[in-house]
């Protein structure tokens, strides 16, 4: 949450372990307070004892450690002790809880551990002294007598020396040494590496080692981060990979230094046990990659109804979910027909504004999208379309306008949003039904450029640059058969793809191998694949007969989303048709066939989400359809995982995202009977790992499959 910004339950708990008849001092007199050391900028702080349980920490002033900093939520992680054990637990904020390095939702702490949440480093000491992780000290371990050496066999090699080199730059003076720390690069002073550059963000990425490689992470920047010209929200470095961040571009080098240091010769007994541990895990290895293809591997799909709330009318967009209160919850914003904004509190559905908020500005059809339009408080803003009042931006914790952005005619889609003018702030495109494309500045809503289109458009844009300027270009079609794709800076046209059926809302991947976005889009008979920097077309592919729109069952400019199901690498293309059916689409077959077709019952699904439901790695497809049904469909193969009844019909993708706080997947959807209805399943969440857990991928519609 996805990016969507949600946590990686799977680490290995690591947890020591005693041999019997250890020895462990049970003297409570040794026992001290346990306590945590403080620091910001390397420089300690406070010395925090913990007197009483639970400690939690924040950046609100009732909280036991208040840490003041717009990159902590108000109510952001909490000290736990049970069964003798503390533990850290995330409290659902924005920005993450990290332990060690690691992303953590619910992790056991001990002596010497160091939790970094925002700026901020804490120390953790139980004050048990039997209490530390394992720690290998190369100059004082020594081997058991009796053990011999040989001079031929396993040895011990320093860590390699990883750093990114400079290839472009007017900023850096030096390459950069990367080591264990996490290390922030962005705008801001007080970056770890700082890029005085109005492209960046104040804290645009960061590059951090989780032991056996580096990753970077993009921070939630305005313009993105790019890795080998791809934008990436979280990825692996591999050598030789370029990063580009703004005008910025450092390669990523790691280079083994092979000098040995101490060696040793297991004996047979323990080798024995070794190889035979070796040759099991392959051997389950096999098995998962075996029974994961064939779709086996997964269990069950649960779902219950978490709660429900009644709107005052019918609810045709998707909702959109993220903290726009700042209380370290997660938020769903959903609009309805009448033109009235809903706040909710995603773990039991209450209210988090004093009221619904009336816009007075007609009915809303397309989804609500969240960004940090005003950059006071660091929290995320709701933006929206409307039928006649055109564009709004409202506080998401105040509940006030930040301004209206005047529009001719009705914004019948959901709005899209990036930095276009580089400024720090997210900007919003939105089409109008009279046919113009129009980019609001964020800061004032002003209007930075606009683009009349042949005809009115339905379609909602998406943003991604395809150009390689470093500024988010606009993919968007209209009714009269074209698809565009608009030069972000000005809203020139970079090229325009004229076909005989409207195009849906664009997905935007690599498809052909270049390392550039391709864009795809469904028409009313056909998946077709675009070049993305000429606009060339790579291939198209034919809807069966079966499943074309017919009469009674029009065509809908609904997205495609985008996930790998098949381990080629290669995103495959997910989509619905008015027929019924739910198509997962091989593109490395392209035109030759797809992976499966799901199509129990003639009623009309939504636009897919997307995330691994039944735990075999895979993303399962979730969509709700015109009879009030959500489905849950295996990715692998195309089977039925489960349905819950909702209501009636649905007419937008669900989202997806952790609502309770409890590691676990729920599901949202609004309904024509004038309904939210949040859904709780088993399945348990990965932060930032959900491939596609909203409508048009993320809460910005970048429409974007990294």
């Amino acid at each position: 949450m996805q990016d969507e910004h949600f946590d990686d339950t799977g680490f290995d708990n690591a947890d020591s372990l005693e041999e019997e008849g250890s020895g462990r001092n049970e003297d409570a007199s040794s026992v001290q307070p346990a306590r945590l050391s403080i620091r910001k900028k390397d420089e300690v702080i406070q010395e925090f004892v913990i007197e009483s349980l639970p400690v939690t920490i924040g950046r609100k002033a009732e909280n036991g450690i208040v840490l003041e900093d717009r990159n902590v939520s108000r109510k952001h992680a909490e000290i736990v002790k049970e069964n003798d054990q503390f533990f850290l637990r995330d409290s659902g904020s924005t920005g993450g809880t990290r332990l060690n390095g690691q992303p953590v939702v619910e992790k056991d702490i001990h002596t010497g551990d160091v939790i970094q949440i925002g700026e901020y480093r804490l120390t953790f000491d139980s004050g048990d002294p039997d209490d530390e992780r394992t720690v290998f000290d190369d100059e004082e371990t020594r081997l058991e007598e009796g053990t011999a050496l040989d001079e031929d066999r396993t040895r011990f090699y320093e860590e390699p020396e990883a750093r990114l080199l400079i290839i472009k730059s007017d900023i850096l003076d030096e390459d950069v040494v990367l080591g264990d720390q996490v290390l922030v690069l962005g705008r801001d002073e007080e970056a770890d590496v700082n890029l005085d550059d109005k492209r960046a963000s104040r804290k645009h990425c960061e590059v951090r080692s989780d032991g056996s490689e580096f990753i970077i992470r993009d921070l939630g920047s305005a313009n993105g981060t790019f890795v080998n010209g791809q934008k990436v929200s979280e990825q692996p470095l591999k050598n030789g990979d370029r990063i580009q961040i703004g005008s910025t571009v450092l390669e990523f080098r790691m280079d083994p230094v092979h000098k040995p240091k101490h060696r040793s010769r297991l004996s047979g007994v323990f080798k024995g046990v070794f190889y035979l541990f070796l040759l099991a895990a392959v051997s389950y290895g096999a098995y998962r990659l075996i029974t994961g293809l064939s779709g086996r591997a997964g269990g069950p799909v649960i779902m219950q109804t978490l709660w429900t709330y009644a709107t005052r009318d019918a609810v045709q967009g998707s909702p959109a979910l993220g903290d726009v209160n700042g209380d370290g919850f997660i938020n769903l914003i959903a609009a309805d027909a009448a033109g009235f904004l809903y706040g909710l509190d995603a773990r039991h559905g209450g209210m988090i504004w004093n009221s619904d908020f009336n816009t007075r500005a007609g009915s809303m059809a397309g989804s609500t999208k969240l960004a940090d339009i005003n950059l006071i408080d660091g929290e995320l803003d709701v933006v929206a379309g409307t039928a006649s009042r055109g564009v709004l931006a409202l506080d998401g914790g105040t509940m006030r306008p930040i301004w209206w952005g005047k529009t001719e005619s009705q914004v019948l889609s959901s709005p899209a949003v990036a930095d276009i003018n580089s400024d720090g702030i997210p900007d919003v495109v939105v089409g109008t039904l009279s046919g113009r494309i129009i980019c609001f500045d964020g800061r004032q809503g002003g209007v930075i450029w606009s683009f009349e289109a042949d005809g009115p458009v339905t379609a909602s844009p998406v943003m991604v640059d395809i150009n390689g300027d470093a500024v988010p270009d606009v993919i968007v079609g209209s009714t009269r058969n074209r698809l565009y794709a608009l030069d972000g800076r000005n809203g020139q046209i970079i090229w325009v793809h004229s076909g005989t059926e409207a195009p849906s809302t664009a997905a935007v991947a690599d498809f052909n191998g270049d390392k550039k976005p391709d864009v795809v889009f469904v028409t009313a008979s056909a998946v077709i694949v675009l070049e993305g920097t000429r606009g060339a077309l790579l291939w198209r592919w034919e809807i069966p007969e079966s499943a074309r729109p017919t009469p009674s069952n029009p065509f809908l400019p609904l997205p495609p989303a985008l996930a790998d199901l098949n381990r080629d690498r290669i995103p495959e293309i997910i989509f619905s048709t008015p027929g019924g059916h739910v198509f997962a689409l091989d593109t490395r077959s392209g035109t030759q066939g797809y992976l499966w077709d799901f199509s129990i019952g003639p009623s009309r699904k939504t636009s897919p989400a997307l995330f691994d439901f039944n735990g075999d790695g895979i993303s399962d497809v979730a969509v709700g359809d015109d009879q009030g049904i959500l489905i849950i469909i295996n990715g692998v193969n195309g089977h039925q995982l489960n349905t819950l009844a909702v209501g009636s019909a649905v007419m937008s993708s669900p989202v997806i995202g952790d609502f309770t706080g409890s590691g676990t997947a729920c599901l949202a959807v609004g309904t024509m009977d004038r309904k939210i209805v949040a859904v709780q399943t088993q399945s348990r969440i990965s932060r930032g790992k959900s491939a596609w857990p909203f409508f048009g991928g993320d809460i910005r519609n970048t429409g974007f499959s990294r």
